[in-house]
């Protein structure tokens, strides 16, 4: 990684090599989040705890953002840029996308928001996935202001997720 830092500005430009490719980022102003001091919740859960349902109905009776990780990422290749093209070839050949390309996708769809005077808040669903994400979200963003889990028996979330009928929600996965 390699990263290029103005101290006098929150800016950062940042491109990622991944094997023999490189997933390019956007200049993010992550200072005009932090400036914002917006309240930020991470709702973390395993699939099917209802992350997603209680997401949209808090951010629609608070007026927050409600952000997927998966999502974003899923957009992003739909939408036949240039990074999305690049993620797209880093998903297919298997590989994660690194922390960084995730952190930036969401601190844009975040910051667009705050610009568009739409959202009094975030709700983070399923990000951070482990303490490594969650050290890096702080730091490139910062502290959330709430943690919510969501906690349900195995069996419980193993029934929604085959009842929801999404072509990868099988059994044995």
């Amino acid at each position: 990684i390699s990263v290029q830092v103005n101290p006098f500005s929150a800016v950062h430009r940042v491109t990622l090599h991944c094997r023999s490719m490189e997933v390019e980022r956007k200049e993010v102003n992550v200072a005009a989040l932090k400036d914002a001091n917006l309240p930020i919740v991470w709702v973390l859960g395993g699939p099917g705890s209802g992350k997603g349902t209680q997401c949209a109905n808090i951010g629609v009776k608070n007026g927050f953002s409600h952000f997927s990780t998966g999502d974003l990422l899923r957009n992003e290749v739909l939408s036949g840029s240039k990074r999305g093209c690049q993620l797209y070839k880093l998903m297919e050949l298997g590989e994660l996308v690194p922390t960084a390309v995730v952190l930036d996708l969401l601190a844009e769809a975040m910051v667009e928001n705050l610009y568009g005077g739409k959202t009094k808040g975030f709700l983070i669903d399923a990000y951070p996935m482990n303490l490594e994400q969650a050290q890096a979200f702080e730091d490139y963003i910062y502290s959330p202001t709430k943690v919510v889990y969501l906690s349900l028996e195995q069996d419980v979330m193993v029934d929604r997720l085959l009842n929801r009928g999404n072509f990868d929600d099988k059994k044995e996965a």
